[in-house]
């Protein structure tokens, strides 16, 4: 049966209604507000509504994108040769669920000090899983001056975060790049775990025992500097009790004259009576 001039209204009709279920869906940016599932759910949502193929679906997604998001789906070329929904949903799912605030990863990246324990390959690795993390759009694709940046930038990172003897060392060699800085790291690193092994030979000991025998013998020194302290706090005390006992005699053995009133001696003593008695 050929198409009426009456069944237009109602084709043009149904394709407005279905361009207006667009707006139903957010915009997604790759932050916080609007979790990625969330965002995939009500594009799934809407096209159930309107009955979109897979093919309007992905057309709507890519449309939705925006900020880190779109960086990261553009910046991939491998990413425009997925043509199902799901695929695509996939990549984005595992790029941004429970992803970490880009500032709290800067502020880890920036803040990477190598601990007393960890080696220089886990600080490497550390400091190479935050940078990805943070230039995760650097692919074969982007400018090289700008990849150059980010290496440079890694490697700063890393010879910042070294403990400051292996820092010296690793500086002084000149490194251009991060690999050559973490080669001279680890050269170092292996020649203080060499001589440290040389010192425990020449003292017998071994660094639990090193560690022991100081511990040891700053006990002993604070049991010494205790001990000293409880005999001055003693020696003290005796002076005390003596300096109160003399106060007390004496206080006990003050006269007072009965003739002139004055205290510090007796009657019989008393000059005033003496002087009184020859006039």
């Amino acid at each position: 049966m050929p198409r009426t001039r009456q069944s237009d209204p109602l084709l043009t009709q149904t394709a407005s209604e279905k361009f207006n279920l667009i707006d139903l869906i957010p915009m997604y940016d790759g932050g916080q507000s609007l979790g990625i599932r969330r965002f995939l759910e009500k594009i799934n949502d809407v096209a159930n509504l309107g009955k979109w193929s897979n093919d309007e679906k992905v057309t709507i997604l890519k449309l939705k994108l925006a900020g880190i998001a779109e960086e990261f789906f553009l910046s991939d070329p491998t990413h425009s040769h997925l043509t199902e929904f799901n695929d695509i949903a996939r990549v984005l799912i595992s790029r941004f669920e429970n992803a970490i605030p880009l500032s709290t990863r800067l502020q880890l990246f920036l803040s990477c000090i190598q601990g007393l324990s960890e080696s220089m390959q886990e600080l490497s690795a550390r400091i190479n899983r935050l940078g990805t993390q943070i230039f995760q759009s650097s692919n074969s694709a982007q400018n090289m001056q700008v990849r150059n940046a980010n290496d440079q930038l890694l490697q700063s990172r890393f010879i910042r975060g070294l403990r400051n003897d292996i820092r010296r060392f690793v500086l002084a060699r000149d490194p251009i790049n991060l690999e050559e800085s973490i080669s001279a790291a680890l050269i170092e690193e292996q020649n203080v775990k060499l001589n440290q092994m040389a010192n425990d030979e020449r003292t017998g000991l071994s660094p639990s025992q090193t560690e022991t025998s100081v511990i040891s013998a700053l006990t002993n020194k604070l049991q010494k500097i205790n001990l000293r302290v409880e005999r001055l706090q003693e020696a003290s005390s005796v002076t005390a009790r003596k300096t109160g006992g003399d106060l007390f005699r004496r206080r006990e053995t003050v006269f007072k004259c009965f003739y002139c009133g004055f205290q510090g001696h007796r009657q019989a003593e008393c000059r005033k009576k003496k002087e009184d008695g020859r006039t």
